[in-house]
């Protein structure tokens, strides 16, 4: 089983967020934390959030079979049948699985988290780039000359510097939605973490800000530190002055005007084994590993790029440069762009470029999208601020220390490492076929009119797309959010349903009659609301089969070894919606050979996906899904339009 798929960018947003604009424009101008300074109220609710529930056995089961019924054939769901019937019998292996799990349960504060940390992230031996981690790009910013960009990438930094000072102190508001308050750790495991490749399973460095005063700036393929926080009396840190800031940022541009002839950062994209195993070879001179220690530390990366010849910095964004700036954030474009230019390790990486792109690339272990999108959309705020780098720094700051470029003795093996991640890198982005699509026609506005879930409704969507190309339906991943508990993260939510089937079949019937098209879309549009709102409240089956699964460990029973699991878990289509106003494009990888990712931003009036495929596989293409995809959406509005909108309760 590959669990790529378990990557996804973000949780499934359809709940409703009080207490939460987009970019937290509310929030105060933080510009120190005080360590004995009073906290705020974003933790608040984290000792009264009930623990992740174990569903019962059969609810499961039968959530299993249903889901599994549109993707098998008669023969295959009646030996499955069978097969689930033996698994969930009394004092069958389902019973015993199921009572050790919940024992685990009471037994620890989410009798999930810590298998999901290794078995969905850290665990993962693959690269992270395109295949776990996530990102997120901005609308084109104007830039004049290198003035205005290094003024940018000022504001960037002081904003999301901010952001940490706001998370450290405890004052951002705590998300609370009709169903309750959500758990909040997410926002904490942000804050100065790095991950660390190992033999089997990575580890995730974390350091305390009071220890950790520094940035990591990149530079073609060049990496420096920059403190942006100064250290005070009582214990705690201040942002230095915004103008050293600026200083230090002309600075590295002038002291770095050629590319790293041995980028160091090529390495971060690697397969896991083989970057731990030259990181092994690396720290062996003191040198090097001072400069990994201060990179591992740091608060966040931010990436000065170099200029795209494809992007015109002086006029509005086009398609194409649309789809070089999410490349940019995705993987980087490449060794001979900006994919050395980075370290993929690193939670929040900040990127923006000298033509005008910017956004950010999140390393998934740490947290999902819904929490580390928050920092682009605040920082997108912020940067919009005339006022933003005119702030106080307190009188106690004094000392402001110059960037500091860090240093690499590169042994002849060490060099080889690098060019083999540089092979490595450049493959991978020359595999990764990434388009941007943004759907004009209309928005969430239409299909709310109709009284429906939008998210819900371009999922059946998606649904009908792939059932146009390829005459079937297939296993589909959506993330939903299981942040109503404490520490959740995410469980599945299954799109693919005899409801979507059964629309799609009446879609392409030729002698089917409008009125029932559009009575089958309405009903598979709910049925998949009401999944979500079941995924959101802990009772979806995914997680709850695997956890089963791990505690049977080697000897696992036979519903895990039927083709039908396997085939439940090929999710060809994987995806994930980021909604925002800000027209950002949020975009990750396909988890499987012959699959599509799908990442979408759904707004009042458009819709913007981006789908990435691989070019390797001649069963997928980019270019059709996405044009087949805006001619279905276009019909479903056509079919919805027979019944008319519901008017306002």
């Amino acid at each position: 089983m590959s669990f790529r798929l378990l990557k996804m960018i973000s949780s499934n947003s359809k709940r409703r967020v009080r207490n939460m604009t987009a970019g937290q424009k509310q929030l105060p101008a933080l510009v120190s934390y005080h360590l004995q300074g009073p906290m705020g109220d974003m933790l608040k609710h984290q000792s009264s959030l009930p623990k992740l529930p174990v569903p019962p056995l059969n609810q499961s089961l039968q959530k299993y079979l249903k889901a599994i019924r549109p993707l098998v054939n008669d023969k295959e769901f009646k030996r499955t049948c069978g097969v689930v019937e033996e698994f969930g019998k009394r004092n069958g292996a389902g019973e015993k699985l199921q009572k050790l799990l919940e024992d685990r349960a009471k037994s620890h504060d989410s009798w999930l988290k810590e298998w999901w940390d290794c078995v969905a992230y850290l665990g993962f031996r693959e690269s992270v780039v395109i295949n776990s981690n996530p990102c997120i790009t901005h609308p084109k910013y104007p830039i004049v000359d290198e003035s205005s960009f290094i003024k940018l990438a000022t504001k960037t930094v002081v904003a999301i510097g901010r952001y940490m000072l706001l998370i450290k102190s405890e004052l951002l508001p705590p998300e609370v939605t009709r169903n309750g308050p959500l758990c909040m750790s997410q926002y904490v495991n942000l804050l100065s973490c790095c991950r660390v490749p190992c033999s089997a399973v990575d580890v995730q460095r974390r350091t305390p800000i009071e220890q950790s005063h520094h940035i990591i700036v990149a530079h073609n393929d060049h990496f420096y530190l920059l403190d942006i926080l100064s250290p005070l009396p009582d214990g705690g840190c201040a942002l230095v002055p915004a103008n050293h800031i600026e200083e230090q940022l002309y600075k590295i541009v002038e002291s770095s005007a050629t590319k790293a002839q041995h980028p160091v950062g090529a390495l971060t994209s690697e397969h896991r084994d083989r970057w731990y195993n030259a990181r092994e070879r690396l720290i062996v001179d003191p040198v090097n590993k001072t400069s990994l220690d201060k990179i591992e530390r740091a608060q966040f990366v931010l990436c000065l790029d170099s200029p795209h010849p494809g992007i015109n910095p002086h006029s509005s964004v086009t398609a194409n440069e649309l789809n070089i700036m999410n490349g940019r954030c995705l993987h980087g474009n490449g060794s001979k762009y900006d994919s050395c230019n980075r370290w993929f390790d690193h939670a929040i990486q900040a990127f923006v470029s000298s033509d005008g792109g910017s956004g950010s690339n999140i390393e998934h272990s740490s947290a999902d999208g819904v929490a580390a999108v928050q920092i682009d959309l605040y920082t997108m705020d912020a940067i919009q601020s005339e006022d933003l780098l005119n702030y106080d720094t307190p009188a106690s700051v004094l000392e402001l220390n110059p960037a500091q470029k860090l240093q690499w003795n590169i042994t002849p093996e060490t060099r080889k490492d690098i060019e083999a991640a540089k092979l490595s890198i450049d493959s991978a982005v020359s595999d990764c076929d990434h388009q941007v699509f943004v759907f004009e026609d209309y928005g969430k506005a239409f299909v709310k009119s109709h009284k429906l879930s939008p998210d819900s409704f371009i999922q059946i969507a998606l649904q009908l797309t792939f059932y146009k190309i390829y005459g079937h339906l297939t296993a589909t991943y959506e993330s939903g959010s299981t942040r109503q508990f404490l520490y959740g993260r995410t469980d599945t939510i299954r799109a693919a349903s005899v409801e979507s089937l059964a629309f799609c079949r009446a879609m392409l019937d030729p002698i089917a009659m409008d009125t029932d098209k559009a009575a089958k879309l309405v009903n598979s549009v709910q049925v998949h609301r009401q999944y979500v709102m079941e995924t959101i409240s802990g009772q979806a089956f995914d997680r709850h089969l695997l956890g089963l699964k791990l505690l049977a460990g080697k000897e696992l029973p036979l519903l895990y070894t039927d083709q039908s699991y396997t085939k439940s878990l090929h999710f060809r289509l994987s995806t994930s919606q980021i909604p925002s106003e800000h027209g950002i494009v949020p975009g990750f990888g396909a988890v499987v050979p012959d699959g599509y990712g799908v990442c979408y931003n759904p707004q009042e009036m458009k819709c913007t996906f981006a789908i990435t495929t691989f070019q390797r596989c001649c069963q997928t293409d980019t270019a059709k899904f996405g044009a087949v995809l805006c001619e279905s959406l276009r019909e479903m509005r056509s079919t919805l339009n027979f019944i008319g909108p519901k008017a306002k309760l």
